[in-house]
């Protein structure tokens, strides 16, 4: 059973791997694209979730060997931990698209919300949760080498430093969001109580519906992050409650494998569904590359 889900786990994180490589030719060779905070900090998001899945392949490609040997179960060790900091990684990146909305619903942008939201800051927030990961491998090597288990990654250990900290940031990413929409609300609010000219108020509308329809992809890709987190966090939760009953091994497998794979498999399909520009974007790409291909199979027959 635990070969069959690890073969059907490749197939998934290879078709995760080929969305985000669209996803980021796409973001990377559109100007226009490039120049909108918003997808940029989805492509940095797309880069976190392709990270996690060539940590999976390789833990798969570990599984498929199933090598007893030390080296390998302590390859198994860090990759597990690894996957963990990617995870955190991803989300915060979620938390930080949710603060670049927060910030697009001011007038004057505040400048600690545009700081935080920076590329650097991107960077650093990557290496910090990867830090963490690595002093979680060094506490867990103490114990020495243990099989590649799901059960192994549903520890006190991995709860305190990583369960926990991800579901404090899931509901800063909830917080967030809330207050993005109110304060849409209460824009909208005064936009029907004030008295500007009719330019100022076709601008005003047209920010307006730009930020709402942000604010529900934003919604969506919120939603699938809380489906992927919260059910592992309970399961473990639950085990250091004490509650180890059979299903618990089962629902480890379950969640370990396929729904911490949600997030980074639905965002891109949620990004060609929900930004007209992305879609548009896209399609013209690979209408241009089938153009080029026909045009070099006719050069070559004539």
């Amino acid at each position: 059973m635990w070969q069959s889900i690890k073969i059907a786990h490749f197939v998934i994180v290879t078709t995760m791997l080929l969305f985000h490589g669209c996803s980021i030719y796409v973001s990377t060779t559109s100007k226009e694209l490039k120049k909108n905070r918003f997808l940029v900090l989805a492509m940095y998001l797309s880069l976190s979730d392709i990270a996690l899945g060539l940590e999976l392949i390789y833990h798969s490609i570990l599984v498929f060997m199933n090598s007893q040997g030390v080296s390998s179960q302590y390859q198994c060790l860090i990759i597990q931990h690894l996957v963990g900091g990617t995870i955190m990684s991803s989300l915060i990146q979620t938390l930080l698209i949710c603060i670049d909305r927060v910030n697009a619903t001011f007038t004057t942008q505040k400048g600690l919300l545009v700081l935080v939201c920076t590329n650097k800051g991107v960077l650093l927030y990557f290496i910090l949760s990867h830090c963490i990961a690595f002093w979680r491998f060094g506490m867990a090597t103490i114990d020495g080498p243990v099989p590649c288990d799901p059960k192994n990654t549903t520890t006190t250990l991995v709860f305190f430093s990583h369960d926990i900290p991800c579901l404090c940031i899931v509901v800063a990413i909830i917080s967030c969001y809330g207050f993005v929409i109110y304060r849409m609300i209460r824009s909208q609010n005064v936009l029907q109580a004030s008295s500007m000219t009719e330019s100022q108020v076709a601008k005003k509308k047209a920010n307006a519906i730009r930020t709402r329809r942000n604010a529900v992809t934003l919604g969506l890709i919120i939603a699938v992050s809380l489906v992927s987190v919260l059910p592992r966090t309970m399961l473990v939760f639950s085990l250091y409650m004490g509650n180890t009953s059979a299903i618990t091994g089962t629902l480890a497998l379950i969640f370990n494998n396929f729904f911490l794979l949600l997030n980074p498999v639905v965002d891109p399909v949620i990004y060609v569904l929900r930004i007209k520009k992305y879609r548009q974007y896209l399609l013209c790409k690979c209408l241009k590359n089938n153009s080029v291909t026909d045009a070099t199979n006719s050069a070559a027959v004539h």
